[in-house]
């Protein structure tokens, strides 16, 4: 089916709509006053014909009752200048026969759908006689009760408006049946409630919880004035979906001037509510598979550009097109394309955290909207391509349609953008449009970034990930040690340093790939890799006389140290390369052992119960506490070398340094400095207690076989540099 079949499918289903629920839509372009939907309904009910109502249309407000005028012209104002937030009134128009007919407007502003805001006045009129008579009625049977009580009460009994009164401290004295069937509860249930009792359950129209001092006649009470026109719903007991009320209330008074009663009146509007919802559904959101349209997209998307212009976070558009959709239109016809949307649009929804949003804007084209995104321009477009892969991969998945399997899959372009620098929400749209070309271009099946830098480093960054991939299982990594030595420089032990060797890129920093490794599911392959190869280290060593006395430090990356099977995983790898693990030292962040302290402590006594020795690594650079210091089974701390550097020239640098030492000693702890350059640095270590050092003054990472050799040749070394 066509979009021109779809629209005008959609305009029959309003239409029925309202002629169900007796509306008559209307729409003006506040802008230029011009009346873009015209509500001709009304004029034909008033006895008007054609011709009379096309020159009395545009000039309606000379039909309405000069008394009833300013309130209309008021209830105008104060929606157009924001003071409510919808436009309700009430009023009589003048008929044919000379009659006044009451009628009843309920209106809101919306966008224009061209990004202008506030630009079209949409809303409904309905004809309200009836009721007004009821009221008028009730009124002047009101007047009646105090000729005769009981026959008012029968009156009442027999209105279709709900009526309770509440006395002044809003016990309810009495409600008609009308009342009783509305609120789900028997008279006798009612009588003597007050009105803040838990058993009333009314909401908003949004369906929030309405707040006691909404409540109608709290409203009276704290203004001393009647309220009218107030929608609400009320959950009976036993139902999900709300009654919804429009209600009206006053106070009556006794002769001196006192509050003698509270006075409801309310009719049951669900009907005429639920058209409206039809109306809001058919007029935002997409007939086929139930996602926000064009014109709720471009409503969210100014709102995002406005919110990141004042948090400076990134948002993102995903422009998303299904590659060879037509094909299959053609083939399997527009009832199976119309099943491979629904999915498609499914599919898209599970890959987006409950604060995104995806919109279908017509045919095969889909746009997700991620209105926030932390972090700078370089993490922002690493999470998105994150988000753009998960949607590519779902969408390439193959779909089942009434016994048929079928390929599809999702090119997107990706346009990212921090308040209106980049323009308007059309712009933002559009350039998400020609980055979804680009990767039509680039073959499908894939996403592009509008921004040629981002494209670039996304791309990077994803080579390199590949790469990483392959190093692991074909050798390119290995481990780098370096010296630790004791106050006599004598080496006592080593840390095991990553290095990757790529055959084309060469030497790539532990900076670049590290990052990758961690935030991908790698770092646990690598850090298992590690921690095999240092054990196998340490058995070789133990049948090395020069080498034996040595202990090895191996850093453990948070993501691996909190797998659930960490513990068992380790106790297996000793178990293949049996050596002494007493000189086996895990090195632990900060950040990873202050995480979660009961199960951290459960988890190194674990570890120290296999015999290795635990480390604090960086120690001050984080969030250090003495008390859980005490907690932690630790057997060292090490001092971070951005403290050491400036030991000799920063007075603060050396406090630290000289605090962390005497801390570690009333802690019983050991203490090893890394970073030591200078003859001046080590001077004022070894002057302050700090015997255990690492760092270039006495020797640099160097592969294993230049580390033994040098350890072989000096016998007992002063130094390895």
């Amino acid at each position: 089916m066509g979009q021109f079949g779809r629209q005008h499918i959609d305009e029959e289903r309003l239409q029925l709509a309202l002629e169900a629920a007796d509306l008559d839509l209307w729409e003006n372009d506040v802008l230029t006053g011009a009346i873009t939907r015209r509500a001709t309904r009304v004029f034909g009910e008033l006895g008007y014909s054609d011709d009379e109502t096309a020159h009395m249309i545009d000039d309606v407000l000379s039909l309405i009752h000069p008394d009833d005028l300013p309130l209309v012209q008021t209830a105008l104002t104060e929606h157009m200048t924001g003071v409510t937030p919808h436009y309700r009134c009430e009023f009589r128009l003048r008929a044919k026969d000379g009659a006044w007919i009451w009628y009843a407007n309920h209106g809101k502003i919306m966008d224009g759908g061209d990004g202008v805001r506030g630009r079209r006045l949409i809303g409904v009129s309905f004809n309200i006689d009836e009721r007004k008579q009821t009221e008028a009625r009730a009124n002047e049977q009101q007047r009646l009760l105090a000729e005769s009580e009981t026959r008012y009460r029968e009156l009442l009994s027999n209105l279709r408006t709900g009526i309770v009164v509440h006395a002044p401290d809003t016990v309810i004295l009495y409600s008609n049946a009308r009342a009783n069937e509305l609120l789900g509860m028997s008279g006798s249930d009612i009588f003597s409630r007050h009105a803040d009792d838990p058993v009333w359950q009314f909401v908003d129209e949004q369906g929030v919880s309405l707040e006691k001092a909404q409540y109608p006649v709290r409203r009276v009470l704290d203004s001393g004035r009647a309220i009218d026109s107030q929608v609400l719903g009320v959950r009976q007991p036993g139902r999900t979906a709300p009654v919804w009320l429009i209600v009206n209330a006053f106070p009556e008074l006794h002769s001196d001037g006192t509050l003698k009663q509270v006075v409801i009146q309310f009719d049951d509007i669900t009907p005429r509510k639920h058209a409206e919802q039809e109306i809001h559904q058919l007029a935002f959101y997409d007939a086929l598979t139930g996602l926000p349209n064009r014109r709720m997209l471009m409503d969210r998307l100014n709102e995002a550009l406005a919110a990141t212009a004042r948090s400076q976070q990134y948002g993102t558009v995903l422009f998303i097109d299904m590659d060879n959709f037509k094909a299959i239109n053609d083939v399997l016809g527009h009832a199976v394309g119309d099943l491979l949307l629904v999915e498609a649009a499914a599919r898209v929804g599970h890959c987006l955290r409950e604060a995104d949003m995806v919109a279908r804007l017509g045919g095969d084209e889909f746009v997700v909207l991620v209105a926030s995104v932390p972090g700078d321009s370089g993490m922002a477009s690493q999470r998105i391509a994150l988000i753009a892969e998960k949607i590519r991969a779902s969408l390439s998945a193959p779909y089942h349609l009434k016994g048929h399997e079928r390929h599809s899959s999702p090119s997107i372009g990706v346009a990212m953008f921090v308040g209106s620098d980049q323009g308007s929400a059309d712009v933002v749209l559009r350039q998400a449009d020609m980055a979804m070309y680009r990767a039509k271009d680039a073959g499908r099946n894939t996403f592009r970034f509008f921004s040629a830098a981002m494209q670039l480093a996304v791309e990077s960054r994803a080579a390199l990930e590949a790469d990483l991939r392959l190093a692991i299982g074909s050798q390119q990594l290995a481990l780098h040690y370096q010296v630790q030595v004791d106050d006599s420089q004598r080496p006592i032990g080593a840390e095991a340093l990553l290095r990757w060797h790529h055959p084309s890129r060469g030497t790539v920093s532990p900076l670049q790939f590290i990052p990758i490794a961690e935030e991908s599911s790698l770092i646990l392959d690598i850090g298992n890799w590690v921690l095999d190869v240092a054990c196998a280290q340490l058995a070789r060593w133990q049948r090395m006389p020069a080498m034996r006395h040595l202990t090895l430090a191996v850093n453990v990356s948070a993501r691996q140290f909190r797998q659930a099977d960490f513990v068992d995983m380790l106790s297996a790898i000793i178990a293949r390369h049996p050596c002494d693990v007493s000189r086996l030292k895990l090195e632990l962040t900060e950040s990873m052992v202050l995480s979660d302290v009961a199960e951290v402590v459960h988890k190194m006594d674990s570890l120290r119960a296999l015999g290795l020795s635990l480390s604090m690594d960086d120690f001050g650079t984080g969030y250090s506490s003495l008390s859980y210091l005490k907690k932690l089974p630790l057997a060292q701390i090490k001092i971070d070398q951005s403290f050491v550097r400036d030991i000799t020239t920063d007075a603060t640098d050396a406090v630290m340094v000289k605090t962390i030492i005497d801390l570690a000693r009333n802690f019983r702890l050991e203490v090893i400095a890394e970073g030591v350059e200078t003859q001046e640095q080590l001077e004022f270590l070894r002057g302050h207690g700090c015997m255990i050092y690492q760092g270039y003054l006495f020797g640099k990472p160097v592969p294993l076989d230049e580390f033994e050799s040098r350890c072989h040749a000096q016998g007992v070394p002063a130094s390895l540099t």
